[in-house]
C-alpha cells in the first residue's frame, strides 16, 4: 500500500494538470474596434501586479492563478490605442472574461478607461455557490464575526447550529462541513476566529462540491485572506457599550425562580457569614477567611469596548503585507466570575513576496489565545454569591495557530502549480486543578452553594502538519485540466477528569497505548483529478476524489471487550496492548461528482449537479477510552499507600464509552441539484435551487453492545459507534439580488427544507444490539484468561489458562458460536430477527445482532422555513443640499439585517389520538447600522456610527412550559392558574428567550 500511494504522489508531482483552490482567471479577445478581427500578439497587463499575457494568433488571451479581488486591465498594441478594464472582479475557481476592442493610434486618441461590468450571471457556476466579496462584507458592517457572515448565506442555518441544509450535527457524526482558509482545511473555530476585515473573499458551497474539497458531505465554507497592495492603507475602528441590564426579566438577584429562597428583607439572612477554609482547604486554620453568604454585585454596571485595526501596503518593490488584530472587553449579561471578559485577541497578517511575474511566496501567520475559568463559577442561579474571580476547578488557556506558507510558480501562459506547507494547532492546557473534589457546601437555608473545590480539568493538544500539491493547465481552449494533493499528519491527546463529587470519578482519553499525554498519529492522503470543460453552451466539471485515513494505532479486536474478565479495568486494560490487531485500521473512498452548466443567454443560466461526498470519523469518537469509578483504588501490595502501578485500578469501563466498532466505512453522502439563475431585469438577479441529499451510514453511538462470555454468559452494556445512522435532506433555496446602484442594494434569500431521520431510536436499518463473542481459536491463542496475580509493587499480570482449562472453555465458545447460529432468523428481542454470528477479525471474535426497525421522522432541530434580507444604502460625499462646507445626506450609510425562521419540530402526544409533530415558535431578530462619513482630514476619514441590536426588542421564545398548553392554547409561558407562577412570576424570565434585549452601541472608524 505504502509503494502504491507513494508512486501516486509522483506521477502528480510529475503531471502537468491541476488546479489551486484559491485563484481565478481571466481570459478573453482583442479586436480591432473598426473591423472586428483579432489582434495577434497584443499585450494585456493587470495593474498592481507583474501579471500579464499576450494574445494568440486568434486575439485570445490567457492570465491564469488570480487572486481574487477587483482589478484593472490594460490592453495596449503597437498601433493601436490604450484600453484600460476597470473593476475586474476575479472570483476564486471562476473564469472572468473581458474583451477589448482596440482603436487605431492616432494623435488625438486619448487613453479609453472603461468599467468593466461581470455578467449578471456566472457561466461556470456548476453548482450553488454563494461568493462574498470584501466589498460585500463592507455591506454589513455590524457583522463583525465571519461564523454571523456564514449564517446569512443562502442553504446555512440562520439560527448557528453550523447546518447546511438541515445537516446532521452530531457530535459523533462530525459537522459535514469542510472549512478552508487559503485552501487549508481547519476546524470551525480556526475559521470563525478571522476577521471580517481580513478576508478578500468567503465562498458558501451548499450542494455539491468540486473534486479538490473533501471530509464534507453537506457544504463547504472556503476563504482567502486579504494581502497587501501597492497602496499604504490601513482602518481602525472602536466601538462603546454603554452599562445597563443586558438580559429580560428583573434582576437576577430577585429572580423569581429563586421563589422565597432571597430574602433581602431579612436583616439576618442579608448578614449571613461562613468560613472559607482558605488556600490550605482546611477549616479552623489560621488562614480561614470570614465571608458574607449572600453578597449582590451591581453586574449591570459595566461598560464594553472593542477595538479593530487593519495595516496594509508595500514593504518594498517585491514585499507587501496586510495584518488585521481585534480586542474586546464584553460586559457579562448575569453575575459571573469575570465582570468584564476579554475575549480573545485576533491576530492575522499576511507577508507576500513577489519576485518576478512567475512566482509569487505568501506566508499566512494566525494567532488566537484566551484564558479561561473552568468549573463552577458565579452564575445566575444557585451559585449567584460565589465571589469574583472564583473558579471551582481553576483556570485554562486556549489557543489557536495556522501557518501557511504557499510557493505560486507559473510554467508559460498556461501552466502554474501551488505548493502550500501548513502548520495547525490547538492546545488547552490547565493550571490550579484541586487535587479532589470537595464535599458541597450550602448556606444556613441549604439552598445556596458555597464555593468548594471540584476536580474537573481538560487538556487536549492536536497538532496538524503537512503540504498540499495543486497543478493546473488550460491544455487548449476547452479543458482545464487539474490534480492535487494534500498529506496530512496529525499529533493528539487529550486527558479529561471529572470528579462530581467525593466519590465518583471518571477519566476520559486518547492517547498511545495507556500512557496519557502521548499522542496518537493518525495521517491522511487525498488525491484528486478534475476537467473544467468549457464548450460555449455548456461548461462541465467532472471530478474524482481518492481518500485514505490511516487510525495510526493497532485496532482493538472488539468493542465489548471492555466488559470481559481480562480488561474490566483501567489497569488491567493495558494487557490488550499486546493483543491487539497487528495491523493499523484504515479506510479509504471514492468520491466521483459531475457538475454542468448551459448558459443559455448571458442572462440565463442552468446548472445540474450530482456527486458522492465521504466523511471519515471524528478522531475523539473513535480513539477515546472511558472509565469511571464509585470507590477508592485498591492497595493490591498492602504497603499502605496507592502505588503508581495501582493508580486508577477500580475504574472500570465507563457503561456508556463509545468505542469504534470492527468493519466502521466513511459516512457516505449523494448530492443532487438542479438550479436556474436569471437576471430579470437590470441589475436584479434571481436564483432557485432544488435540491436533494441522501446521508447514509451516518455515525450512531446508541448501539449498544455486550460481550458474550463463555463462562459468565452476557456483560452489562457498552456503547459502540457504528454506521447505522442516515439522513435524508430536500428543499428549496431561492436568492434575489441587486448589486449595488442607485445608491443601494440588498441580498434576499429563502430556505424551505424537509429533512428526517430514524427519529428517537437513532439507529438506523441495522441493530441496536449487538453481541461479541470469542471462539476456540480465541481461547487456545492466549487471549483469554480469568485470574490475575498481583506483583509485589502492586500491578496485577494474568495467569495463563491450562490445558485442561483451554479445552473447556474453548469448548463452551465454540458452543455458544453454534447457538446463536441456529437462533439466526427468529424473532430477536428487538423488533426483528437475530442476525448470524459474522467473524470480524483474525483473533477469534465474532459479532451478533439482533434487527431493529425504524421510523423515519422530522429531523429535530431542523429549520422548516428561514429567510434573510440584508439591505445597504449610501449615499456619496457630495449627495445633496449643502449646509456650509458640509453635505448633511452625503456619506451616509445604513446597513439593515433581518431575519426569521420557524421553530424545531418536536414530538407531541396528544391528551387522545398518535403522537404528532409539530413546530415550535419562529424567531425574528432586525440589526440596524447607521453610519456618517466624514471628509478626510489630510489622510484620514473618520466614520461615526451607531449599531442597534434587536432593532425592534424581539424576545423570540425559546423553550415552552408545556407542549400541551403550547399547542393548546398558544401559551409559551406557564399558564396562568399555576399558582407559583402567580405567586413569582416566570422563574425563566432572564432566559427563556432567544435573543436579547435591544442594545444600542456607538463607534468611531479612521480610514487612511
Amino acid at each position: 500500500m505504502k509503494r502504491l500511494i507513494l508512486g501516486f504522489i509522483l506521477l502528480l508531482l510529475m503531471d502537468t494538470s491541476a488546479m489551486a483552490t484559491t485563484a481565478g482567471k481571466i481570459t478573453g479577445v482583442i479586436t480591432d474596434a473598426a473591423t472586428g478581427e483579432s489582434l495577434p500578439g497584443a499585450n494585456v497587463t493587470l495593474e498592481g501586479t507583474r501579471k500579464g499575457a499576450t494574445t494568440d494568433a486568434e486575439g485570445r488571451y490567457l492570465i491564469l492563478a488570480v487572486d481574487p479581488g477587483m482589478y484593472t486591465l490594460t490592453a495596449t498594441m503597437v498601433g493601436y490605442g490604450t484600453e484600460k478594464k476597470e473593476a475586474v472582479q476575479v472570483i476564486v475557481d471562476y473564469t472572468s472574461t473581458v474583451n477589448f476592442a482596440l482603436k487605431e493610434a492616432s494623435l488625438e486618441l486619448a487613453e479609453l478607461v472603461v468599467v468593466a461590468e461581470r455578467p449578471p450571471v456566472e457561466p461556470d457556476k456548476t453548482t450553488s455557490k454563494y461568493v462574498v466579496s470584501a466589498a460585500d462584507i463592507q455591506a454589513v458592517p455590524q457583522v463583525r464575526s465571519t461564523s454571523q457572515l456564514i449564517a446569512l448565506q443562502p442553504g446555512m442555518a440562520l439560527d448557528g447550529t453550523n447546518r447546511i441544509r438541515g445537516s446532521s450535527t452530531q457530535v459523533q457524526t462530525g459537522t459535514q462541513v469542510g472549512y478552508y482558509i487559503d485552501g487549508i482545511e481547519v476546524d470551525r473555530s480556526m475559521l470563525t476566529g478571522v476577521n471580517t476585515t481580513a478576508i478578500q473573499e468567503l465562498s458558501v458551497l451548499t450542494g455539491g462540491m468540486n473534486a479538490e474539497f473533501g471530509n464534507a458531505g453537506a457544504g463547504i465554507v472556503s476563504l482567502v485572506t486579504k494581502e497587501g497592495r501597492g497602496d499604504f492603507s490601513g482602518r481602525v475602528e472602536y466601538k462603546f457599550t454603554p452599562a445597563g441590564k443586558k438580559h429580560w426579566g428583573r434582576d437576577v438577584y430577585e429572580s423569581p425562580g429563586f421563589e422565597d429562597n432571597v430574602q433581602w428583607d431579612n436583616p439576618d439572612w442579608v448578614n449571613e457569614t461562613y468560613m472559607d477554609p482558605g488556600p490550605d482547604r482546611a477549616l479552623g486554620t489560621s488562614d480561614d477567611v470570614e465571608r458574607m453568604a449572600h453578597e449582590r454585585v451591581d453586574y449591570t454596571d459595566k461598560r464594553g469596548h472593542r477595538l479593530e485595526g487593519t495595516l496594509g501596503g508595500p514593504l518594498s518593490r517585491d514585499f507587501s503585507y496586510f495584518a488585521s488584530v481585534s480586542y474586546a472587553r464584553s460586559p457579562a449579561r448575569f453575575p459571573a466570575a469575570e465582570q468584564v471578559s476579554d475575549d480573545p485577541p485576533r491576530m492575522q497578517a499576511t507577508l507576500t513576496y513577489r519576485p518576478g511575474a512567475d512566482i509569487k511566496i505568501k506566508a499566512l501567520g494566525m494567532y488566537q489565545r484566551s484564558d479561561r475559568f473552568q468549573g463552577s463559577t458565579r452564575n445566575n442561579a444557585q451559585n449567584i454569591f460565589f465571589p469574583e474571580d472564583f473558579s471551582a476547578s481553576g483556570t485554562y488557556t486556549l489557543s489557536r495557530q495556522l501557518q501557511v506558507l504557499t510557493l505560486t510558480h507559473t510554467l508559460g501562459e498556461n501552466t502554474y502549480y501551488d505548493l502550500k506547507f501548513f502548520y495547525n494547532k490547538y492546545d488547552r492546557d490547565a493550571f490550579d486543578v484541586p487535587d479532589a473534589t470537595e464535599a458541597v457546601r450550602k448556606d444556613k437555608a441549604g439552598f445556596f452553594n458555597l464555593p468548594t473545590l471540584l476536580r474537573e480539568y481538560t487538556e487536549e493538544e492536536d497538532t496538524r502538519y503537512g503540504i498540499k500539491y495543486d497543478f493546473v493547465s488550460q491544455v487548449n481552449r476547452s479543458h482545464l485540466i487539474q490534480t492535487g494533493l494534500v498529506l496530512t499528519q496529525r499529533l493528539y491527546h487529550r486527558t479529561r477528569e471529572d470528579f462530581d463529587n467525593t466519590k465518583s470519578r471518571f477519566l476520559e482519553f486518547v492517547a498511545d497505548g495507556f500512557e496519557l499525554g502521548k499522542n496518537v498519529k493518525p495521517w491522511t492522503l487525498n488525491l484528486y483529478v478534475q476537467d473544467k470543460i468549457e464548450y460555449g453552451g455548456l461548461v462541465a466539471n467532472l471530478g474524482l476524489r481518492w481518500d485514505y485515513y490511516n487510525f495510526g494505532r493497532n485496532g482493538s479486536m472488539g468493542e465489548a471487550l471492555g466488559k470481559s474478565p481480562m480488561y474490566s479495568t483501567f489497569t488491567r486494560a493495558r494487557y490488550e496492548m499486546d493483543h491487539l490487531d497487528s495491523s493499523k485500521p484504515t479506510m479509504t473512498a471514492l468520491s466521483p461528482r459531475v457538475g454542468l452548466s448551459h448558459p443559455i443567454t448571458d442572462r440565463l443560466a442552468a446548472h445540474y449537479f450530482i456527486g458522492r461526498a465521504n466523511v471519515f470519523p471524528v478522531l475523539l469518537e473513535t480513539h477515546r477510552r472511558q472509565f469511571s469509578s464509585e470507590a477508592p483504588d485498591n492497595d493490591l501490595n498492602g504497603n499502605g499507600m496507592i502505588d503508581e502501578t495501582e493508580k486508577w485500578n477500580a475504574m472500570e469501563v465507563h457503561t456508556t464509552a463509545r468505542q469504534p466498532s470492527d468493519g466502521m466505512k466513511p459516512q457516505r453522502t449523494t448530492s443532487m441539484e438542479m438550479g436556474v439563475d436569471w437576471n430579470f431585469v437590470a441589475d436584479y438577479t434571481a436564483s432557485i435551487t432544488a435540491h436533494y441529499r441522501r446521508d447514509e451510514g451516518l455515525y450512531s453511538r446508541n448501539n449498544i453492545s455486550y460481550w458474550v462470555d463463555p463462562l459468565r454468559g452476557q456483560s452489562s452494556q457498552v456503547n459502540a459507534i457504528r454506521n447505522t445512522y442516515w439522513q435524508t435532506a430536500r428543499g428549496i433555496e431561492l436568492s434575489l439580488k441587486k448589486t449595488f446602484s442607485n445608491n443601494f442594494q440588498f441580498n434576499l434569500s429563502y430556505n424551505a427544507e424537509w429533512v428526517r431521520d430514524p427519529g428517537g431510536v437513532h439507529y438506523g436499518k441495522h441493530s441496536a444490539n449487538w453481541y461479541v463473542l470469542p471462539d476456540a481459536d480465541f481461547i487456545s491463542g492466549g487471549h483469554y484468561w480469568t485470574d490475575w496475580e498481583v506483583q509485589s509493587d502492586g500491578s496485577e499480570r494474568p495467569v495463563p489458562l491450562t490445558s485442561e482449562q483451554v479445552a473447556d472453555i474453548s469448548a463452551k465458545a465454540e458452543a455458544n458460536i453454534v447457538s446463536w447460529t441456529e437462533q439466526a432468523g427468529s424473532p430477536g428481542p428487538g423488533a426483528g430477527p437475530w442476525q448470524p454470528p459474522i467473524k470480524t477479525n483474525d483473533n477469534g471474535i465474532w459479532t451478533a445482532s439482533n434487527g431493529q426497525v425504524f421510523s423515519s421522522e422530522p429531523t429535530g432541530g431542523q429549520r422548516r422555513n428561514q429567510l434573510s434580507l440584508q439591505l445597504y444604502y449610501a449615499t456619496p460625499m457630495a449627495y445633496g443640499p449643502k449646509m456650509g462646507t458640509i453635505n448633511p445626506f452625503g456619506g451616509l450609510r445604513v446597513s439593515m439585517i433581518y431575519r426569521i425562521f420557524s421553530g424545531e419540530p418536536f414530538e407531541y402526544v396528544p391528551p387522545i389520538g398518535p403522537r404528532e409533530f409539530r413546530t415550535g415558535a419562529t424567531a425574528m431578530k432586525t440589526d440596524l447600522y447607521a453610519a456618517k462619513d466624514f471628509r478626510a482630514i489630510g489622510n484620514l476619514r473618520p466614520t461615526l456610527f451607531l449599531e442597534v441590536s434587536n432593532l425592534f426588542n424581539e424576545r423570540s421564545t425559546e423553550s415552552r412550559d408545556s407542549d400541551f398548553t403550547y399547542i393548546q392554547y398558544g401559551l409559551r409561558l406557564p399558564p396562568p392558574d399555576d399558582t407559583e407562577f402567580l405567586l413569582y412570576g416566570d422563574p425563566r424570565e432572564a432566559t427563556r428567550y432567544r435573543y436579547h434585549p435591544r442594545e444600542v452601541e456607538i463607534g468611531l472608524e479612521i480610514q487612511f
